[in-house]
């Protein structure tokens, strides 16, 4: 669990035109950000199209992403089912193949009570014994803070992936007692500052779109250099405000192929941005200085 840390992109699954799992642009893309300096890997989230993965094709995700990481770097499951044995049923899946840990969405399409969410992470925790993440992304089902203070009590449960940045702040502050508590920002706007407010580091759709960037901002705060890490926040939020509109996916998966990082198109019905949102991005990796490889055939390097 303490290895989790620090700065980990939920990847992109690419498709091929045939809607198929694109495994060599997957390869690739993991390797840009191994390269990158990355500290984990995350694959069956949002960002990932998790919620319209079949079983089969998550662990195919998983699988590669298990043969392509560096030893000792931690990989992270993302699991988005609304039942509990759905849950149950991926997360023994992965835990075959061996990663470090498993980042579960409460129920979203019925909500859930305090005591059902706590029933629901247990009974998970139970069966499948692997370290748990709760990814606080549903609008129907939130986690407060006293409320993820009591799933604690889980031995598996160690950490929370907040999407809101006063939550984030709160549910810090509240579990700063605890020592097997971690929260984890998936706040993409304000990444610098729930680093501020205790973050353990960030899951977030950022760090797969611009890792060099977000590598060396958490490196400057680590090491002390706010300036530097400021710097690379006013950055960063251009860009972040391009894709933070439902649905998600496809944009970010532009923003990569605006890069040079062929990633295909979102899974239909993710679509892609329309050209007037495409300008904007291009003009926001512009001032990022991220778009000086672009059209000179990618920037991957085998």
């Amino acid at each position: 669990m303490a290895a989790i840390e620090g700065m980990v992109p939920p990847l992109v699954v690419p498709f091929t035109p045939e809607d198929k799992l694109d495994e060599e642009a997957f390869r690739k893309d993991i390797r840009y950000l191994i390269g990158k300096g990355v500290d984990g890997l995350s694959t069956g989230g949002s960002t990932g199209e998790g919620a319209i993965l079949s079983d089969a094709e998550l662990r195919h995700c998983l699988e590669i992403v298990m043969e392509e990481k560096p030893k000792g770097m931690p990989v992270v499951a993302g699991i988005i089912r609304n039942a509990t044995r759905d849950v149950i049923r991926c997360a023994l899946d992965a835990k075959t193949l061996g990663v470090d840990a498993i980042l579960v969405t409460p129920v979203s399409y019925y909500g859930c009570t305090a005591l059902g969410n706590y029933e629901f992470f247990r009974e998970i925790a139970r069966q499948v014994k692997l370290p748990l993440i709760i990814y606080n992304v549903v609008p129907t089902n939130v986690i407060g803070p006293e409320e993820f203070l009591n799933l604690l009590q889980i031995d598996e449960v160690f950490g929370i992936k907040q999407v809101d940045p006063v939550r984030h702040a709160e549910t810090g502050a509240l579990c700063a007692s605890v020592g097997k508590a971690r929260v984890y920002s998936a706040c993409d706007r304000m990444l610098y500052g729930t680093y501020v407010s205790g973050s353990a580091g960030a899951i977030s759709a950022l760090v797969t779109v611009a890792p060099d960037l977000c590598v060396k901002q958490w490196k400057a705060f680590k090491e002390g250099d706010q300036h530097t890490a400021m710097e690379i926040h006013k950055k960063l939020v251009p860009i972040v405000q391009t894709y933070l509109q439902h649905p998600f996916p496809g944009r970010v998966k532009e923003l990569l192929n605006l890069q040079g990082r062929s990633v295909g198109k979102g899974r239909h019905p993710n679509v892609m941005p329309t050209p007037k949102e495409r300008e904007e991005m291009v003009k926001a990796l512009k001032q990022a200085g991220l778009l000086k490889n672009a059209g000179e055939g990618g920037v991957y390097h085998t």
